[in-house]
């Protein structure tokens, strides 16, 4: 319970929480899966990423752009419950028997993209470039759900590398964290 604390003359508040029920700490996020030091668990932050393979535990994962697109499907652990639903379950996203008919099928490209049209508008993009960024959203929406507007996950290496090839492009953006307001 918050009370008044006379100091130096001034009234402040505070409680046992710390100053007007404000907590230190409070709104920080929680520590991430490999962020609590636990040995076995990869560095997102190591540089060494982009200079071997070593976090990769599915073996199809490539080399990306970035230090921070070097990730493989079993480090999310949506994905690795998305691949728990199989029997047995398979090493990467990529060979789920779900994966080619979520995010490579044409005609599912086609359905997912007429939903984004109604909501967003039509995407000015050619086709390839339009399949590429659906097939993303599907992998998305199939292991996550909905993430909500702005809010965005780095996509495991193997399954990027996997729609690009399927839907090539001479240039490719790469992961961008949404624009601040």
């Amino acid at each position: 319970m918050a009370e008044a604390m006379e100091v130096g003359g001034e009234l402040e508040w505070g409680d046992a929480y710390g100053v007007g029920g404000v907590q230190p700490y409070q709104f920080e996020p929680e520590a991430a899966e490999g962020e609590d030091g636990d040995p076995e668990a990869p560095d997102r932050g190591n540089q060494d990423r982009r200079s071997n393979r070593n976090w990769c535990r599915c073996d199809n994962c490539r080399i990306m752009a970035t230090t921070t697109e070097c990730v493989c499907c079993q480090e999310h652990e949506q994905i690795r419950n998305t691949m728990e639903g199989v029997s047995p379950a398979p090493k990467c996203i990529t060979m789920h028997p779900g994966f080619s008919s979520v995010c490579l099928d044409i005609w599912a490209l086609q359905c997912a993209y007429y939903q984004y049209r109604q909501e967003y508008g039509p995407s000015q993009d050619p086709t390839h470039e339009r399949y590429r960024y659906i097939a993303y959203r599907q992998l998305v929406r199939w292991c996550w759900g909905w993430l909500g507007r702005e809010v965005r996950v780095v996509l495991p290496a193997c399954a990027v590398t996997k729609i690009r090839d399927t839907f090539p492009s001479a240039q490719y953006t790469g992961f961008q964290y949404p624009p601040l307001n």
